[in-house]
């Protein structure tokens, strides 16, 4: 039947360069508020949360920095007739449940994944020190772990609807949407909850929901992407750039700068992509 792996591990980058794979990769993140995209469509990957694309699909990071995060994935060969390999032991009709599911899914990171982390690192474990009966375990992870993603995306599919009906989750995601096209304007974080007409606790669980982070780390990721792109872009003092987009002083702007830079200060980050 072939090869079942085509590759697993752990990893870790700046920045995780668009690419296909042959397989049907699962991934578990660990550490770390991740955006990635999916054939171009962005979507928040944080925390705790399993991704998967199927074999061909492009993806990588939609942000330029990435930094001081941390993931466990595994690549599945995939069959013949489909992206589930035979080695996986699911029979015809549940191979084409899987797959329908997988294939209709518009979303590719799901919360609520704390088996996977087990599973994938049970599964890597094996992979680098083989013990008794591999083969057979191997596969009988890997199954586990397909499983487990199809339960994440049905569990997201069930749960989906009446959050729609609610209509606090559509209210948050064009909060989001507007915060990211103008993020120097002095959002405070009762007047964005006051917005959404939710109380502080429940707007910040559900902003979590809608874009991966607390209110206050999605707004500083999106002034250091409006940052990154006028000192790219123009010849505009640092000073000015940061007070533009939306830092209250250069000091705060340089600490947060590198904090989402993994260490590049503003300086050498113009330097190095000025056109």
């Amino acid at each position: 039947m072939g090869q079942l792996i085509i590759q697993a591990g752990k990893g870790s980058m700046a920045r995780l360069a668009a690419h296909r794979n042959p397989g049907l990769e699962i991934v578990y993140v660990r550490k770390g508020h991740l955006l990635w995209q999916t054939e171009g469509v962005a979507e928040p990957v944080p925390p705790g949360a399993v991704y998967f694309t199927l074999p061909e699909q492009e993806h990588g990071s939609a942000e330029e920095f990435e930094p001081g995060h941390e993931w466990i994935y595994v690549i599945l060969a995939q069959g013949r007739r489909g992206p589930l390999h035979p080695s996986l032991g699911f029979s015809p009709s549940e191979s084409v449940e899987i797959e329908t599911l997988l294939r209709g899914s518009r979303r590719h990171a799901f919360g609520g994944g704390a088996s996977m982390e087990g599973l994938l690192t049970a599964l890597v474990e094996e992979l680098r020190a083989p013990g008794y009966l591999h083969d057979a375990r191997v596969a009988a992870l890997a199954r586990a772990a397909v499983i487990e993603l199809a339960r994440c995306v049905r569990a997201h599919q069930k749960a989906a609807a009446p959050a729609v009906r609610s209509g606090a989750q559509e209210r948050v995601r064009r909060l989001v949407a507007e915060i990211a096209a103008d993020p120097a304007r002095a959002w405070a974080l009762g007047e964005m909850a006051d917005r959404c007409r939710l109380g502080r606790t429940r707007f910040a669980e559900v902003f979590h929901e809608q874009s991966g982070e607390s209110p206050t780390r999605f707004l500083q990721r999106m002034r250091v992407r409006a940052a990154c792109r006028l000192l790219r872009e123009t010849d505009r003092p640092i000073t000015h750039i940061a007070m533009e987009c939306g830092f209250g002083t250069s000091q705060y702007f340089a600490h947060v700068f590198k904090r989402y830079t993994g260490g590049t200060d503003a300086r050498t980050y113009r330097k190095q992509r000025s056109r």
